[in-house]
């Protein structure tokens, strides 16, 4: 397997992994609104779960690609041949690497760049985006107060 492959293998097994399904996003944002966000109603959490702005393949695909760069720079070619064997132990690894790179200092920056840049551009045009966005921040930024004089 060359160098190419295993770029393509990587990237196809993390993307493989992403989940699109709207029903399963709702239930994980509504899940972690009802964690954090614990003065929340679980209809208003709901509710707002349906209306955050998915975000586009594109940028999923971008952070997959950075993270095969990544493993091509770091780790031996050997080991990544056997890493990409397409069995379900193996794409198993990969995606939990995949998590441990998406945690890293530099990666929690490049997200927060990136999400930035997309939600200038799509603020622009998002009316009800814009309205939960400022909602989340004014909720998130109360109950970080509320800890702080706790």
């Amino acid at each position: 397997m060359d160098i190419l492959a295993i770029r393509e293998h990587l990237i196809a097994t993390v993307m493989d992994r992403i989940d699109d399904s709207t029903g399963t996003r709702s239930e994980a944002l509504k899940e972690f609104m009802d964690v954090t966000l614990p003065n929340i109603g679980k209809d208003a959490s709901a509710e707002i779960s349906q209306h955050i702005p998915t975000l586009p393949d594109t940028i999923y695909k971008k952070w997959a690609e950075m993270f095969a760069d990544r493993m091509l720079q770091t780790v031996k070619t050997a080991q990544l041949v056997d890493m990409c064997d397409n069995t379900e132990e193996s794409n198993a690894t990969i995606a939990l690497v995949y998590l441990m790179f998406m945690e890293s200092e530099r990666m929690e920056e490049q997200i927060a760049k990136d999400l930035a840049e997309l939600g200038v551009e799509a603020g622009n045009t998002d009316e009800v985006g814009n309205f939960l966005g400022d909602y989340l921040r004014t909720a998130l930024g109360a109950r970080g107060e509320e800890q702080v004089q706790q």
